[in-house]
């Protein structure tokens, strides 16, 4: 079996994108308790769909990362 390398460059910039996903989401908790006026509690009590969140937004940003070097890569 062929051992797959993954350059340490690339696992920072990965690393990058995913800490920017989780970002982004546990910045639309802070948002979504503001706007609704709910307890602030809130941010550790819905830290599960935070990570979940964050893992359907890294998952976007992948498809469209490699639809975009898909395109690049034609033209």
């Amino acid at each position: 079996m062929k051992d797959i390398h993954i350059s340490a460059g690339r696992q920072k910039s990965e690393l990058k994108w995913l800490a920017g996903c989780f970002c982004v989401a546990f910045l639309l908790n802070i948002l979504s308790i503001i706007i609704y006026k709910t307890l602030w509690s809130e941010i550790f009590t819905q830290f599960l769909w935070v990570l979940i969140i964050t893992c359907v937004l890294y998952a976007v940003s992948v498809f469209l990362r490699f639809g975009f070097y898909l395109i690049k890569r034609l033209f």
